[in-house]
C-alpha cells in the first residue's frame, strides 16, 4: 500500500476510530486500583493517541509530499538517494560570462547602518530597507565573510548569493535551518568556493502571504520590482559586492526555488546563476492570493517555460528534483526538454524523494561546489592569483575568459577582478 495517497489514510482514520471506540467500551472493565488495570488503561490512551499522531502525519505528508514513498521514508535514516544527472543548453560557465547588457559598478559604502548586530563580534546584519522602486519596506539579512573586514582585503569586492525562503518562511530560514554560511565557510576554506556574501531579504508582504515573489497589478505588492532591483542596487552602494553578472547568483527551495529561477531568468543583466531545489517554474499561488489572472500579461511573464522555448536567457541553472515530487518534478521535466543555448541547466533528479528541507541541506554542499566550480564569478582565488574560469581552467589576472566556442567573453564595465594578494583562508570555526 502506498505511502501517499487516500487508502492508506482512511486506513489509519478508521485504525483510530476503532482503537478510540474499543477504548470507550474497555476501560471500565479496567477500573480497578491495581498496577495492571493502570497500566492496561494506560496503554489504551497511549495507543490512540499514536495513532491520531501517525494519522495526522500522513495527513500533513499527503498535502505538502515531504515523503514520497516508503523507499524514500526509510531512505531517509540511512543510504545515498537513487539519482540521474541530465543536462540542457549549453555550458554554465559561457551563460555566466556572456554580457547582458548595462551592469552597475557597485559603490561601496562606508558605514554599516544595522538595525541589530546579529551576536557580539557576528557576521550577520540585520536591516530594515524601504525600496525606492517597488515601495516596500521589509527586512534584510546580511551575512558576510570572513575577510569582509580584514586590512588585507580592504580592496576586495566579493560575490554575492540572494537566498529565497519556501512558504511559509522568512530570511532566517537560510541562516538557520539550511546552515548556509556554515557550508560556504567550509568549502571556502577547502578552496572550493570563493568567499561569499549572502543576502536574504523578506519576500512575504504583507506577512504570512504567499506572494510568490511576482509582481501584482497596481495596488498589488511589487515583490519582483523589491527582490531584483530594490534589494541589489542597495547591496551594490552598502557593501563591497562585486558589480559583473558573472558575481550574482540566486538560490531557493521549494516557493524559494521558483523564486530564485524567476528572479535570475527575468533579470539576466544581473544574474548569472540560480539553484533550484524542489522548486518549479511557472507560479503556484496559495487559495487566499491571486494576483493576476491566468490569462494575462503578467501570467504569460511568469511562464518560464515558454520562455525558455521563445526567448532563452544566458543564465545558468543548477536544479533539484524527483520523479516523486508531484510539486516540482512536472515543471522541471517540461523545462530541461525546452532547454537550449545561451540557457544551461544541469539538472539532479532523484528516483524517491519527497520535499523536505532535510533532503535539500544534504544537497547544499554539491550545489555550492558548482558554483565555485562553474560560475566564474564565485570561483576560489588560489595562492598563484589566479582564478578558476569554469570546470578544469585557470585564468590568469588581467586576461579574458573565453567561452567554451573559443569566443572571447566580454569583460563588464566595472568589473573589479578577485587575486589572492593579501587574503588569507580562515580555518572553520
Amino acid at each position: 500500500m502506498s505511502l501517499t495517497g487516500t487508502a492508506f489514510l482512511m486506513l489509519l482514520v478508521l485504525t483510530a476510530l476503532g482503537a478510540f471506540a474499543a477504548t470507550v467500551v474497555f476501560v471500565p472493565k479496567f477500573a480497578g486500583s491495581g498496577a495492571r488495570p493502570a497500566l492496561a488503561r494506560a496503554g489504551m490512551v497511549l495507543g490512540v493517541n499514536v495513532l491520531v499522531l501517525l494519522t495526522a502525519a500522513v495527513s500533513l505528508n499527503d498535502q505538502y509530499g515531504f515523503y514520497a514513498d516508503w523507499t524514500d521514508l526509510s531512505g531517509a535514516f540511512g543510504g545515498a538517494q537513487p539519482s540521474t544527472s541530465r543536462h540542457g543548453g549549453g555550458t554554465a560557465a559561457a551563460a555566466a560570462l556572456t554580457h547582458v547588457g548595462s551592469e552597475p559598478a557597485g559603490v561601496p559604502g562606508l558605514a554599516l547602518p544595522a538595525d541589530t548586530f546579529q551576536g557580539r563580534d557576528s557576521r550577520l546584519l540585520r536591516f530594515t530597507l524601504t525600496g525606492r522602486y517597488s515601495g516596500l519596506t521589509g527586512t534584510v539579512l546580511v551575512d558576510l565573510p570572513r575577510d569582509y573586514f580584514s586590512p588585507a582585503a580592504r580592496t576586495r569586492r566579493f560575490p554575492v548569493l540572494e537566498t529565497f525562503p519556501g512558504y511559509p518562511g522568512g530570511p532566517y530560514q537560510w541562516v538557520d535551518s539550511m546552515n548556509i554560511r556554515g557550508t560556504l565557510d567550509a568549502a571556502a576554506a577547502r578552496g572550493i568556493i570563493g568567499e561569499t556574501i549572502v543576502v536574504s531579504p523578506e519576500v512575504e508582504f504583507p506577512a504570512g502571504v504567499d506572494t510568490e515573489c511576482v509582481n501584482g497589478p497596481v495596488g498589488r505588492p511589487q515583490v519582483e520590482t523589491w527582490l531584483s532591483r530594490d534589494v541589489p542596487a542597495w547591496v551594490l552602494r552598502t557593501f563591497r559586492a562585486a558589480p559583473d553578472r558573472a558575481s550574482w547568483a540566486t538560490i531557493g527551495f521549494s516557493a524559494g526555488g521558483w523564486c530564485s529561477a524567476m528572479i535570475t531568468m527575468l533579470h539576466p543583466d544581473r544574474y548569472s546563476a540560480a539553484v533550484v531545489m524542489g522548486g518549479y517554474f511557472t507560479p503556484q499561488f496559495s487559495w487566499s492570493y491571486h494576483p493576476f489572472a491566468a490569462n494575462s500579461a503578467l501570467a504569460r511573464r511568469y511562464d518560464l517555460i515558454s520562455l525558455v522555448r521563445s526567448s532563452p536567457p544566458p543564465v545558468a541553472l543548477w536544479v533539484e528534483t524527483s520523479h516523486s515530487d508531484r510539486l516540482s518534478y512536472p515543471s522541471t521535466s517540461r523545462i530541461l526538454a525546452a532547454a537550449q543555448v545561451p540557457i544551461a541547466i544541469d539538472a539532479l533528479i532523484l528516483k524517491h524523494a519527497g520535499h523536505r528541507v532535510s533532503l535539500w541541506q544534504g544537497e547544499l554542499p554539491q550545489v555550492i561546489h558548482w558554483l565555485g566550480t562553474d560560475i566564474p564569478g564565485f570561483a576560489p582565488v588560489h595562492s598563484s592569483g589566479t582564478v578558476l574560469a569554469g570546470p578544469g581552467a585557470t585564468t590568469p589576472p588581467g586576461s579574458a575568459p573565453t567561452t567554451s566556442a573559443g569566443s572571447a567573453a566580454r569583460t563588464p564595465p566595472g568589473l573589479v577582478r578577485r587575486t589572492s594578494a593579501g587574503s588569507a583562508v580562515s580555518a572553520v570555526h
